[in-house]
């Protein structure tokens, strides 16, 4: 094979494996490495009295270096009370060898606490007795459902963007999908856990699951045109090998790697795990901070998609004087009409190809039926256009339905002219614009005169 052809081999296959093989490497370091053996990390723990959580301290320092930070209380009823408070993910009492603990933070927590803690109250001479605080719904047997919950909220909203890159939408009509597949996953999801008791039931929660779909999909969708073609390892790496490891929903939090932890407060997935279990199981503790980092997530991406309309619209008008006068006042019209904020760029992404084939990239395409004044499609009518110059660029033949489709038409008003036996022709002329599917019926009928038909809203050039 010929060494010019071994290198476009070689870059068609780093084109096409890279995202897999981001995959491969990313559940390997983001999954397997925190995930194959939990430890503890800075475990915030309370102990009674003073000088028994100084000692107890000093032994878990030799025993587990940086795996407990023991604080103390004066008594038991401050021991519960920081436990339901959240300061402490459990609290020990030397003085009977109790240990208090909130369930619902997850239940492996438990495991790896008495494991600690049992030698500790052995050395009293008394059996560590375990006392729960905050336990999980009944349905919830693991305490892992309503991460799994979660996640119904936290991976659709990146494979609806990358469906919406192939819709031939407006981006308002995108914008609006993205708001009402946020509203309805919620209510699925909530009214599913809430069937198997997975979850008590408080209407607050439909509004953490809405926040977390919006903080994500508009984030996603904001950075469609600023990364482009990686978008889906950029939205995979953040949303789903960092934000799922750092949510503490299938390790708690105090046991994966400090990394995760600090990533914990700032994911949108562990900032909604965090909110659910303060409204469910600790009397709102914790959800409010949780709450404003999803809000800060959607107010991000709503940020990005702002400065993304401006951009797109400076870049518009810096290439205003290169179009023909006609155009320009056409591009004009047509963003004023439209009033929404256009991806130039969308046709360039490269959708997971695990969710749809790769398809062929055409930057600006025209559509249209031809029908007779009865509305009767028109098949093998003639579709021909032509450039400013009067140069043929495409002729073809309508299908049987009537419909004729023409790809990567130039970037100037072209001149469209529909013929058929017996019947007058119809012109119109029009600029397709990057990345959309322009839509332009005609209607051929010697009783009336024949016309061009638009959607509309669609001006001509």
């Amino acid at each position: 094979m010929p060494k010019e052809e071994l290198k476009s081999l070689a870059r068609k296959l780093v084109s096409t494996l890279w995202f897999p093989m981001f995959f491969v490497v990313g559940f390997m370091v983001f999954y397997l490495i925190p995930f194959h053996a939990p430890a503890p990390h800075n475990v915030p723990v309370a102990v009674v009295g003073d000088r028994a959580a100084a000692s107890i301290q000093i032994s878990f320092d030799d025993s587990v270096p940086d795996g407990y930070d023991i604080s103390s209380v004066p008594d038991e009823g401050a021991a519960r009370q920081a436990v339901r408070d959240r300061d402490v993910v459990a609290a020990y009492d030397p003085s009977d060898g109790e240990m208090f603990y909130a369930s619902a933070n997850g239940r492996m927590a438990v495991q790896m606490l008495r494991q600690s803690f049992a030698p500790v109250a052995a050395q009293s001479g008394q059996q560590l007795t375990l006392t729960d605080l905050a336990s999980t719904a009944p349905g919830d047997v693991m305490g892992t459902g309503l991460f799994y919950c979660l996640m119904a909220m936290n991976i659709p909203p990146y494979i609806l963007v990358m469906m919406l890159l192939r819709a031939e939408l407006t981006t308002r009509q995108k914008l609006g999908a993205m708001v009402g597949f946020g509203a309805v996953s919620s209510l699925v999801c909530y009214f599913t856990a809430l069937s198997l008791d997975v979850i008590y039931n408080d209407p607050l929660l439909l509004l953490i699951g809405f926040l977390l779909t919006q903080g994500i999909v508009w984030t996603v969708y904001g950075l469609v045109p600023i990364v482009k073609q990686f978008i889906p390892g950029v939205a995979i790496g953040i949303f789903v090998l960092l934000s799922m490891p750092s949510s503490g929903g299938a390790v708690p939090l105090h046991f994966v790697h400090p990394l995760f932890q600090f990533l914990h407060y700032v994911m949108p997935l562990g900032s909604a795990v965090d909110a659910m279990r303060g409204i469910l199981y600790f009397d709102g503790t914790g959800a409010l901070r949780s709450t404003l980092v999803l809000c800060a997530w959607f107010v991000f991406g709503a940020a990005l998609v702002t400065f993304n309309h401006f951009r797109a619209k400076r870049l518009a008008a810096a290439h205003a004087p290169e179009r023909d006068t006609a155009g320009q006042r056409n591009e004009g019209a047509e963003r004023e009409v439209q009033a929404e904020y256009e991806h130039e760029d969308d046709s360039g992404v490269t959708v997971d190809p695990a969710l749809e084939a790769p398809e062929p990239v055409h930057r600006r395409t025209l559509a249209g039926a031809v029908t007779d004044g009865s509305g009767a499609a028109l098949p093998g009518a003639s579709v021909t256009v032509t450039d400013g110059r009067g140069v043929q660029i495409a002729r073809m033949l309508t299908s049987p339905e009537g419909e004729y489709r023409v790809h990567d038409l130039p970037d100037e008003p072209v001149t469209v002219v529909a013929s058929a036996v017996g019947v007058e022709p119809a012109v119109d002329r029009l600029r397709a614009r990057a990345g959309r599917v322009e839509r332009c019926d005609f209607l051929l009928d010697d009783e009336t005169e024949s016309r061009s038909v638009r959607p509309a809203g669609v001006a001509g050039a």
